[in-house]
């Protein structure tokens, strides 16, 4: 069963061959790997001298495009039966591939897609960044979905990166109708939609490195809400999952009930989603619960409605961001 690695990077180089490191020191050793680099510098040659020990092929492409687009070039140059995407972020444990491989063979009638979820982990050992890794890992915040249990094994409607039958994500491909979208998701989505199923499994074992700043994962939660946004749009599914349809009729409940009897319980909606994520902080840690992350998980999931707000009202504008890189 051979697989190729694919992925994409934005002059974030430094976090690239920590990622790559994870690849190489895999226990099952790919055929290829594919990096589309859509930054100002070339680096072919030193990850050329990275593979100089191993059977490794190196497929380097240097265009300027969106994730998206650079995405679907990618899986064109994979000539092997499996390909796992990657990103500069990703770190892999040695037996991601290995473990990816024999679920797909566990499963292979029915499973097209097989993934893991991710363990975040700081960029730095300093305070700030130490808070932005646990609010990403707080799974209250998106609401508990599946795929940010890391204990979770079992069918899910959104993977983080994923690992594909090549032949299947080549026909499916990832959506390019906007530069802005949750590719992860939707490309997901298109997979359910065609009948194929998507396996989420506690035995594959990677992490995120989060961003070390707090200012920076606020406007990672604007674009999560942007490319939710852009997602319906082009997906022109209201409620991707479960999930989102609960969520939404909760808030429409809520606005009702505000018109029917006083308009001010809206002024009210920040104070009652920091008791739910301090009632979810309480229950999901117990003695271990850390006050401060409620605080700035409201304020992260505000920044996510304003992004679904702007995505929307984005659709009226004649000029569009073309890059879904996140600074």
């Amino acid at each position: 069963m051979k697989y190729s690695f694919f992925g994409t990077c934005s002059n974030d180089y430094e976090q690239l061959f920590e990622c790559l490191q994870t690849i190489l020191e895999q226990t099952k050793k790919p055929k290829q790997l594919i990096l589309v680099n859509s930054g100002r510098k070339d680096i072919e040659k030193k990850i050329l001298n990275k593979l100089i020990n191993s059977n490794i092929e190196l497929v380097y492409i240097m265009k300027k495009l969106n994730r998206v687009k650079s995405l679907n070039i990618a899986i064109d140059c994979s000539s092997s039966e499996y390909s796992f995407r990657y990103d500069t972020r990703s770190r892999f444990s040695k037996n991601y591939a290995e473990n990816a491989l024999k679920i797909f063979n566990d499963k292979s009638s029915i499973v097209e897609v097989v993934g893991g979820v991710p363990n975040v982990i700081p960029e730095t050992n300093n305070f700030e960044a130490t808070i932005c890794s646990q609010i990403l890992k707080r799974p209250y915040i998106y609401f508990y979905p599946k795929h940010k249990n890391i204990n979770y094994s079992g069918y899910a409607s959104s993977i983080y990166l994923g690992c594909f039958r090549t032949k299947t994500l080549r026909e499916i491909r990832f959506n390019e109708k906007e530069a802005l979208i949750s590719e992860d998701s939707l490309i997901i989505h298109d997979f359910l939609e065609k009948g194929y199923k998507a396996y989420l499994s506690s035995s594959i074992k990677l992490s995120y490195v989060s961003r070390s700043s707090f200012k920076n994962i606020l406007k990672l939660f604007n674009t999560y809400g942007f490319c939710r946004a852009n997602t319906i749009i082009v997906s022109r599914k209201i409620f991707i999952s479960a999930r989102h349809f609960f969520i939404f009729i909760c808030f429409i409940l809520f606005l009702i009930l505000s018109f029917k009897f006083s308009l001010v319980l809206v002024l009210l909606l920040p104070l009652i989603l920091l008791g739910i994520n301090f009632l979810g902080e309480i229950i999901s840690y117990g003695r271990k619960a850390k006050f401060v992350l409620p605080f700035y998980a409201t304020l992260c999931q505000f920044l996510w409605i304003l992004g679904i707000l702007w995505g929307f009202i984005s659709i009226f504008r004649n000029i569009k961001k073309q890059s879904n890189f996140i600074s």
